[in-house]
């Protein structure tokens, strides 16, 4: 399976994620749904701030738009604006995005993307 078939197949066409991405822990961006337009600056920075302070300071940016930080623990961030969030959970080479927009919820959201991180985890990605 392609990483683009990855993002459209494991978590948009669940119904749990707006839009996501893949991204290695290097920020390059291995694939995104259409419109999202992940920067490897943010996901470079994304990478390297999870299990830091950064984002309690610094809010989650993402695809241009600043989220607020809400909690993260070792591997995973989440935050939200308005009525959109984010979820993100890094593996051992790559980071998995998931958007979420009303009326998805945070928990549907969260489980998607932490399930796709398990099964990569798993093939030692």
């Amino acid at each position: 399976m392609s990483w683009d078939q990855y993002v459209s197949k494991q978590l948009v066409e669940t119904g749990n994620v707006k839009m996501g991405a893949i991204c290695g822990l290097d920020g390059s961006v291995w694939a995104a749904s259409p419109n999202l337009n992940v920067t490897q600056n943010e996901a470079k920075t994304i990478a390297t701030s999870i299990g830091t302070d950064n984002f309690s300071t610094n809010g989650v940016v993402l695809n241009g738009e600043k989220y607020v930080f809400l909690s993260g623990e070792e591997g995973t961030v989440r935050g939200r604006k308005g009525k959109k969030g984010v979820h993100i959970t890094k593996t051992n080479t790559a980071i998995i995005i998931g958007l979420y927009e009303e009326p998805i919820t945070p928990g549907s959201c969260a489980c998607t993307v932490e399930s796709l991180a398990d099964y990569l985890k798993s093939l030692n990605y």
